[in-house]
């Protein structure tokens, strides 16, 4: 029985195609949970090839997204080719060049001064991301190539409250939320319970934290990881980074975040409510869907440790 190719096989076409000078690298990374990741070096230069796992979604909203940011000057990847469905291994994929550096969550050498310019700058690109409007609130939909950004919940309520009920209930089950904890969640969900009717739906990294931006000998060079794309309030990823905010860096980052993201958009007097409210509704989502599948651990504990924080934070 003949051997079948293997998938790094039947990507040397398209390589050879999209370098036609030749590629002196092509390795498989430990880059994305379902996304298949290939780091390629070509001519001196590094770029990284991403699979979709499923038959049958497109990377097209990505592409879209990319292209979007990038032209309102963010400093995302540039995305150098697309295959909406590459034939011989009947899956979407393309390769975006590298954003140089490492990581902020990895840059521990880095002073006070030079983590606060680089979280300025990316506030200010954060911003410029957040301005892209989506059709819907939630994850943004792959299952079609489409000019549109799109997403299947109606209302940033709809968003925030789904799994509400049921990742409350199991957090209190297994002990990772208590009494006392139960019941200012629910007066701080009354209280400012207008704030969920947020009628605009802007694009949302998604996972936005320190593992996302990067730097170079203490300079901003961008954003990466859009994998995580989603329809939300302009609240969302200032909240996701709220929640994240300490995991690797002692430094509090959100204060020069904020910062560079209000000199693109002005925000309202009460954004840092408004940040702490969005963070509580990600945490317990996030904290319900962590618990079910692994152990506690250190970043479980800086969740709930960050939403008992939030929860002081609005009754004040």
């Amino acid at each position: 029985m003949p051997r079948q190719p293997t998938e790094r096989a039947l990507l040397t076409p398209l390589l050879r195609r999209v370098f036609p000078s030749g590629v002196s690298q092509v390795a498989r990374v430990a880059e994305g949970v379902s996304t298949r990741v290939y780091r390629v070096v070509a001519q001196d230069e590094t770029f990284y090839l991403r699979i979709l796992p499923e038959a049958d979604a497109s990377f097209d909203p990505e592409v879209i997204a990319h292209e979007r940011v990038r032209q309102l000057g963010a400093k995302a990847p540039e995305v150098i080719a697309y295959e909406p469905h590459y034939q011989p291994l009947q899956r979407s994929l393309m390769i975006v060049r590298e954003i140089p550096g490492l990581p902020l969550s990895q840059s521990t050498d880095l002073d006070p001064e030079t983590l606060s310019a680089i979280m300025d700058a990316a506030g200010s690109d954060l911003a410029r991301i957040n301005s892209v409007g989506v059709d819907g609130f939630g994850w943004v939909r792959r299952d079609e190539e489409t000019a549109r950004l799109q997403a299947p919940l109606p209302t940033n309520r709809a968003l925030a409250l789904d799994g509400w009920e049921s990742d409350l209930a199991y957090l209190a089950e297994t002990g990772t939320l208590l009494s006392t904890d139960l019941t200012p969640l629910e007066q701080v969900r009354s209280r400012y319970d207008t704030w969920l009717d947020d009628a605009e739906s802007r694009l949302a990294h998604g996972d936005f934290d320190t593992t996302a931006i990067y730097q170079r000998d203490g300079a901003y060079t961008g954003v990466i990881d859009f994998g995580e794309l989603r329809g939300a309030s302009r609240w969302y990823d200032l909240a996701h980074f709220h929640m994240r905010d300490g995991e690797y860096l002692t430094a509090t980052l959100l204060p020069p975040l904020v910062r560079g993201y209000a000199r693109v958009v002005a925000l309202p007097q009460d954004g840092l409510r408004r940040i702490h409210f969005a963070s509580l509704f990600i945490n317990l989502h996030a904290l319900g869907r962590s618990l079910r599948k692994r152990p506690p651990n250190r970043f479980t504990q800086h969740q709930v440790e960050r939403l008992r924080a939030d929860l002081v934070a609005l009754a004040e």
